[in-house]
This record gives structure tokens, sequence and C-alpha cells, in this order.
């Protein structure tokens, strides 16, 4: 193979088998997505030891859990078109070195304003990863195991927050709720060096650019992936430049883009509550702190489970049917789970089970994203609708803080954050009617 186009070259990826090389490079980001999933989980586990410590309203306390939200948004949206621009590799390198320092400087504070603080910057850094992350494992996935491997990836932020549970509990006990942010900048610090050495940079980054400089990058990760050395190539159909925000709020791709970030906002809106008050409500309800931490770990675990079945029934059945109808069965769950009179054991089952719901449905919609946009603009459209949802997560947690100082019932707020879900699955149907159009 002597000169190609660069759409000969995704074709190559797309229909061979994909390498140890390529499976070694979504693991990297797998390992990525898990510290992710600990540096989120890490306040609400954290929540109740911080509240009593301070001494903290409802209110200041929904504020705090929303403060990394609010970081991750922002990161979404205006880090991570920079991956377009410095490249993949370069982005997270300096995410990581941003979360690590918002990890260390949160595990010293002295008050409840410099953790907040600390906690946006962490927030920021976690933002610019992630639709960096999701495109990566896209682009170095072959057609047969994309799905799939986008529902590993997503996998590992839940398994994060299921290690990290487990973590906390043993460390809160032992050492303090300090001591859950230290352990994270440690293992962020860890990432840093493995990922300047491990991670590649992406071949559709690579591609985008022609200088001879940068066909030997290519060729150098062509090797590594298992195909053969080429001596010229020709950019095909990327003549634009990415990024570009206009582009998905025209034709013909402005209708898939306000459903897609409907369905991300009211989604996060409602996992968001979840994960950051299930803990300190069962606390406050009677559980102990293991106790209420653990009904989280049992959110995430189910949340596994849901999201790699997904994954595996996406290779047989619509990705827009199966993620309607996951979002309608996390109304049911999240209702029995606030509604119904359960005893403890039943209790983790429900939990279970919506997590199951509500992480699957998630991954449906991480696997319908990308699908939405071309190359050239897929990375805009990924990250734009993460910061979209992210704006339901930075809501959640402080609206429920509200709710409860108004004196809603646990059972009732469940249902009010459960509701948005039917509006979500009603614009997942509107893609896939559009899509049966086109």
């Amino acid at each position: 193979m002597n000169h190609v186009s660069s759409a000969d070259i995704h074709i190559e990826i797309n229909e061979r088998p994909m390498s140890p090389f390529q499976i070694g490079v979504i693991g990297l980001c797998v390992m990525i997505n898990m510290l992710d999933g600990f540096d989120v989980m890490v306040m609400p586990f954290a929540a109740a030891s911080v509240s009593e410590e301070w001494q903290l309203s409802q209110v200041f306390l929904g504020l705090l859990l929303t403060s990394a939200l609010v970081g991750m948004a922002i990161g979404s949206l205006v880090l991570a078109p920079f991956g377009d621009v410095w490249g993949r590799r370069k982005l997270m390198l300096l995410c990581l070195c941003i979360v690590t320092l918002g990890m260390l400087l949160s595990s010293q504070v002295d008050s409840s304003s410099q953790l907040m603080i600390f906690r946006f910057l962490t927030g920021l850094g976690i933002g610019g990863m992630l639709a960096t992350l999701n495109t990566l494992v896209s682009e170095f996935s072959n057609n047969a195991r994309r799905g799939l491997s986008i529902s590993i990836l997503q996998s590992a932020f839940p398994l994060g927050a299921i290690v990290g549970g487990v973590i906390s509990v043993y460390l809160i006990s032992e050492h303090g709720w300090r001591s859950l942010f230290l352990f994270g900048a440690l293992a962020s610090m860890i990432m840093i060096p493995l990922v300047y050495w491990k991670m590649p940079e992406s071949l559709d980054f690579l591609l985008s650019k022609e200088s001879d400089d940068v066909l030997l990058d290519v060729n150098r990760l062509r090797q590594r992936m298992g195909l053969g050395e080429i001596d010229s190539y020709e950019m095909v159909g990327q003549k634009e430049r990415s990024g570009g925000l206009k582009v998905i709020l025209n034709k013909p791709f402005w209708q898939s883009t306000y459903l897609i970030w409907l369905s991300f906002f009211c989604l996060m809106f409602a996992f968001y509550y979840v994960v950051s008050w299930t803990s300190k409500l069962l606390v406050d309800a009677g559980l102990t702190t293991a106790q209420g931490i653990s009904a989280n770990i049992y959110v995430m675990t189910g949340g596994i489970v849901g999201s790699v079945v997904l994954g595996l029934l996406t290779r047989r059945y619509d990705v827009t049917r199966l993620t309607a109808l996951y979002l309608l069965l996390c109304v049911v769950s999240m209702s029995v789970f606030g509604m119904a009179s359960l005893g403890l054991v039943s209790l983790m089952i429900c939990a279970s089970v919506m997590g199951f719901f509500l992480v699957g449905a998630m991954i449906g919609l991480y696997t319908i994203a990308p699908s939405l946009y071309p190359a050239t603009h897929r990375v805009t459209g990924m990250g734009w609708a993460i910061g979209v949802g992210r704006v339901g997560a930075i809501i959640s947690p402080f609206f429920g803080g509200v709710l409860l100082n108004w004196g809603f019932q646990t059972s009732q707020i469940i249902v009010i954050f459960a509701l948005p879900l039917l509006l979500a699955a009603i614009a997942i149907w509107r893609i896939k009617w559009a899509r049966t159009l086109a």
C-alpha cells in the first residue's frame, strides 16, 4: 500500500479485527475513566462526614455536591474541543494534572468554601477528558466492537465509584474524610507518567495533518496496530476545521442535536440526584454511614451490569429502541425505590435495579451521540452533549437540597426527578423516527 486516502485507512481499521495494541489503548482509557468515577463520587461518599464536621445546611451541602459538576460542564464545553487542536493525548495529560492538583488541594482544606473551589477545579479536569476518552475509544475500535468498547469504557465510571466506595468505608473510619481526596490525588499522579509513555495520539487527529513528520507518526502508529506502511495519504472529507458548534446547530444535524441534548440533560438530572443524595438521606433515615455508602455501591454495581448488557444487546437490537426502553424502566425503578416500604435487603436490590437502568440508559446515549455527526465534528458534538447533560447534573443536587429544605418528602422528590426521563425516552424515540425517515 503506497498512496491511500484517509477514508481508505478508516475502512481498513473498521473492517479488520482489533489488534492487541488497540485493545491496550482502550484498556488505558478504561483505567482513566475508573479514576474519574472515584474522583466524582468521592464528595457524595464524604458528604455525611463533611456536613457533620462543619454543620452545613442542606442547601449549602447541595452547592458543595454541585461544584465539581459545574467544573465538569465547563470542562466538557470549553476544554474538550481543544482535543481537536492540540491532540487528544496532550489534552488528556493536561486534564490529569488539573485533577491531581484539585484532589490534592481538596485534602488540605480548612473550610467548606475552599473545598468547593477545589472540587470545581477537579471537575474542570474531569470534564475535559470525558469527550476525548469516548472519542478515542470509538476511533481505536472497529465497527463490530465499537458499541461494546464504549459500554466497557463507560462501565468503568461506576466501577471506579464502587472501588471508591469500598475504599471510602475504610479510609473514613480510620483516617477521616480528607484521606479520600489524598488517595484520589495519588492515583491520578500515578496515571500521568503511564499516559505520557503509553497513550498514543489519535490516528484521526494525525490524519487531519499533512506533513512528512506526521506521516512518520502515522506509519509508526499503523505498525503498532499491525498495519502496513504507506508512502503518502490524502485527506478526504476533512478539509473543514473540526469543532464547529455552528455546524451541529444547523441542517441536517440540528434536530438530532437538540434531541440528544434534551436526553442527556434529563438523564443526568435524575442520575446525579440519585448518586448525590442517596447515601446522605439513608443515613438521615437511620442507616449507618457504611450502609448509606453501600446503597450507592449497589447502584453502581447494577449500573455496570446494565451497561454491559445493553452493549451486548446493541449487536442485535437497535440502540435507540433499547435506550428508550431503559429510560422508561428508570422511571418505574426510581418510583419503587422512593415510594415503596422496603427492608434493608430489598432496598439494596432495588438500588441495583435502579442503577441497572440509569447507567445502562446513559451508555445508550454515549453510543448514540457520536453516530449523529461526521468525524470532523464528532468531538464537538460529543463534548456539547455531555456539557449540556452536566447542566442537568449541576442543577440536580442543589435542587434536591432546596426541595428538602422546603419540606418535600423523599418519596415525592424522587418521583419529581424520575418524571423528566419520560421526556428523554420520547426524545430518543424521535431520533429513531428521524433516522427511519432519512
